[in-house]
């Protein structure tokens, strides 16, 4: 990803599914609500040389038509890069190298396309300082412009407090907070104009719960810190609860 005057980098992780114009167009609308300079980034899996695979300039061929397309109808430009190999290698070296501040792909159901399941752990496992934008194959979610926004647990940090304040600017809604707490009378003041707190006591039920409260309040988007759940004695990893429940895009937020 080329230096920008962009205050965020955003890049794109495509496996050119059926999915895949929905998650650029996504990123493409966080990109102008948070001054961004989006990249494309595919891996063509083989253990094959790059010669040897007819698929590989079809592929790329595939994407420059979709970037092509996406260029003309937002007019904001895309760059790309297409590797060869083996997938989680490649963005492993990719997240390493070019450490972008978010980056975004779909949250897909196990055993379809090459970005399982398993590949969402893995990024979210290699990130250490970039926020991960996972959209799943339901989400009806086209605009970030004045966003029903929610968050999870009270361990944000100030870089969490920024994104958050960049994706809620101009918005006239109040933030919604989701947490699971021994007290609920606990509550923390935070830079945006307002904010609406939904408490769960905890217990086995407690996460079913907040999940659920999530879908019924209609957030749009709802962001998790990656340290949620470490004071909360939660028997699962609340992460991965989430991903697999909540039928909203997440945005995990890093260490």
């Amino acid at each position: 990803m080329e230096p920008t005057q962009k205050k965020y980098r955003i890049a794109v992780l495509l496996d050119m599914s059926k999915n895949s114009a929905f998650v650029l167009t996504s990123a493409l609308e966080l990109a102008k609500q948070m001054d961004g300079a989006v990249e494309v980034f595919h891996v063509q899996p083989s253990r094959a040389s790059r010669q040897a695979n007819p698929n590989y300039v079809s592929t790329q061929t595939e994407i420059e038509a979709l970037i092509n397309k996406m260029e003309a109808k937002e007019q904001l430009p895309i760059s790309y890069k297409v590797e060869y190999g083996r997938v989680k290698h490649r963005v492993r070296d990719y997240l390493a190298l070019q450490k972008p501040d978010i980056l975004v792909l779909g949250k897909r159901r196990p055993k379809l396309g090459i970005f399982g399941e398993s590949i969402t752990d893995f990024v979210i496992n290699q990130t250490q300082s970039t926020n991960v934008l996972l959209l799943g194959e339901d989400d009806k979610f086209h605009t970030f412009k004045n966003i029903n926004l929610g968050f999870f647990g009270n361990e944000l940090k100030e870089s969490d407090l920024e994104v958050i304040m960049d994706l809620t600017r101009n918005s006239d809604k109040p933030v919604r907070h989701f947490d699971i707490s021994q007290d609920p009378s606990q509550k923390r003041i935070y830079p945006w104009h307002k904010t609406v707190s939904y408490q769960f006591p905890e217990g086995t039920n407690a996460m079913n719960g907040l999940v659920n409260y999530v879908s019924h309040t209609r957030t749009q988007l709802l962001c998790v810190p990656k340290t949620a759940g470490k004071q909360i004695m939660l028997r699962s990893n609340p992460i991965k609860t989430v991903i697999r429940k909540t039928k909203v895009p997440l945005l995990i937020l890093p260490k």
